[in-house]
């Protein structure tokens, strides 16, 4: 007898037996994953499908009238699509027969501009440690994520009109106390800084 999640897997097969109908239609799925543009893992994206059918759907959301809704199978796809080539998109891969993978020491001006750069991160750092937990907790999920201002309201449950103020008044802080030197730093006088 075979277990699968804590169930008889007789008992699945027939609790499952609507995914039948949906995979007759594989050949079609893949083709829609190719057209997306994906030729290498179009197979592994519908697996995925499948799989988010199972934990997701419900029959009557997939198959009405005994037909299966391809516009259904279709944003599952396209969804499961993304979400592969969005991960994908962040590793980058190296490889060690190229000569543009070998550590370049930079010029000795960019050196410099690098130096100052960090001066001015750290200016911003010491000025963001004279704000009170609030602005500092917002700042640092503003500024050292990718986050929308409507996505920290969403995440945090924070209007995003406050946030939206709130963040106006820290730059407009952080202009005014140093913004001579982001000027040298624009200007090149890195020795300013």
């Amino acid at each position: 007898m075979l277990y699968l999640r804590g169930k008889h897997y007789s008992n699945m097969a027939e609790e499952y037996g609507w995914l039948k109908i949906v995979a007759k239609q594989h050949d079609d799925w893949i083709t829609i994953v190719r057209s997306f543009g994906e030729y290498n893992y179009c197979e592994d994206i519908v697996q995925e499908a499948y799989i988010c059918l199972i934990k997701y759907a419900t029959p009557e959301k997939i198959i009405k009238g005994n037909k299966v809704s391809r516009g259904y199978m279709f944003f599952t796809l396209r969804s499961l699509y993304y979400q592969y080539y969005n991960k994908k998109k962040k590793v980058r891969k190296v490889s060690i027969d190229d000569d543009d993978n070998y550590l370049q020491i930079p010029h000795e001006d960019s050196i410099d501009e690098n130096e100052a750069f960090n001066r001015i991160c750290e200016l911003v750092d010491g000025v963001a440690d004279e704000w009170n937990w609030y602005d500092r907790k917002l700042w640092k999920l503003y500024s050292q994520t990718d986050m929308s201002m409507r996505k920290l309201a969403a995440e945090t449950k924070i209007s995003w009109v406050s946030i939206y103020n709130s963040l106006k008044h820290l730059k407009q802080d952080l202009r005014n106390k140093l913004q001579e030197d982001y000027e040298d730093y624009k200007n090149k006088d890195y020795d300013r800084i």
